[in-house]
């Protein structure tokens, strides 16, 4: 006998827990962004304030002169607390605080405001606003910055003491030389968890302040901890099988998980409760599948990071995962084969591809 889930529709985000609100979870989501803004800003000094400041207030104030805008074409009176703005639920400030903390401390301010204004427009206003779409506007945001404006967005992070290699990335030295050691004398597995004197992104760094986030998240039941465990777990192991192939340490998977934006992305940015699935076993597959895609971008692929794009691809099948054919509330003994076997090829694929091109 085959389960038909009973299903109520509404417009995301899908909350289980009656007491628990959009603004609750959206407070929290700034409350656990709290220490790695503080530490952007000692890390990366004005720059950090300038840009966060930036990408906030150019998704806030696009999304407000929006709907100003549409009650203007429907004919309807002025008003300056309108009907339909989210910042009294704090969407529209978390996604620009999470926009600029993806951003490096070298971006132009322009560039900022250009892309955050479209990222909010076109993943979130051109879908019907909150609960619509199927973009993390974050994401698209940060995408058009790195498509549009790859020359300006740099990783010049002013930090005096990177021994010579200021300037470039853990990810950009890994990807030049991907199975070497040598980077580890620059930027040793204890810089890459705490993020001191480490370059990248502003909020991207401390592998240890977005894990307090994490666990704060986790204790105010304000995210759902499969996805990023999913997540991570997946990028660790197919590093793992990597360097048992390669013959490398742990090093390898740890510098993978701890570099980059996998541990903000997972966090702060796959959790979001409108872009992401629904029933248990499809957060599983979501996280598995944007550790995969991460990866395989950060080790075939021309960039060295993976993250915001493996988002943006996987947000666009999150209705697959959710379809209610094959969509189930509880693992099932059938499902969980079908996963394991998925989990086998994808490794395979990763040994293959690594065998091909040495």
């Amino acid at each position: 006998m085959s389960y038909t889930p009973t299903i109520v529709r509404k417009t995301s985000p899908y909350l289980r827990r009656p007491q628990a609100t959009v603004v609750r979870m959206m407070r929290d989501v700034v409350i656990a962004l709290l220490p790695v803004t503080a530490f952007a800003v000692y890390n990366f000094g004005i720059s950090a304030v300038y840009i966060l400041l930036a990408a906030i207030l150019s998704m806030v104030v696009t999304e407000y002169v929006y709907y100003q805008v549409i009650d203007l074409l429907n004919k309807e009176s002025f008003q300056w607390k309108n009907k339909s703005f989210t910042l009294y639920n704090y969407t529209a400030l978390v996604s620009g605080l999470i926009y600029g903390l993806t951003l490096a401390d070298g971006t132009p301010i322009w560039v900022v405001v250009v892309s955050g204004s479209l990222g909010i427009l076109m993943a979130k206003h051109f879908f019907g606003g909150l609960g619509q779409n199927i973009f993390n506007p974050a994401a698209l945001a940060r995408v058009l910055v790195a498509i549009n404006f790859a020359t300006f967005a740099t990783y010049d992070a002013h930090v005096a003491d990177i021994d010579g290699v200021a300037g470039a990335t853990v990810l950009g030295v890994l990807n030049d030389s991907s199975f070497s050691t040598a980077m580890l004398a620059d930027f040793p597995l204890w810089r890459m968890f705490t993020g001191i004197g480490l370059p990248g992104s502003l909020g991207e760094v401390s592998a240890l302040l977005i894990l307090i986030g994490a666990i704060y998240l986790g204790v105010r039941t304000s995210f759902e901890v499969r996805i990023p465990i999913a997540y991570v777990l997946t990028v660790f192991v197919l590093a793992g099988v990597v360097a048992l192939q390669k013959g490398l340490g742990i090093w390898y998977p740890l510098t993978h998980v701890l570099s980059g934006g996998v541990m903000f992305g997972a966090v702060f940015m796959a959790t979001d409760p409108i872009t992401s699935p629904i029933s248990m076993p499809s957060r599983v597959y979501y996280g598995f599948a944007l550790g995969f895609v991460t990866f395989i971008i950060r080790l075939f692929g021309a960039l060295p990071e993976g993250v915001v794009f493996s988002i943006l691809i996987m947000n666009m099948f999150v209705p697959s995962f959710d379809y209610v054919k094959w969509s189930y509330p509880r693992f099932t003994k059938r499902g969980t084969l079908l996963f394991a076997g998925v989990i086998v090829v994808a490794i395979a694929i990763v040994m293959a591809g690594v065998h091909y091109v040495g």
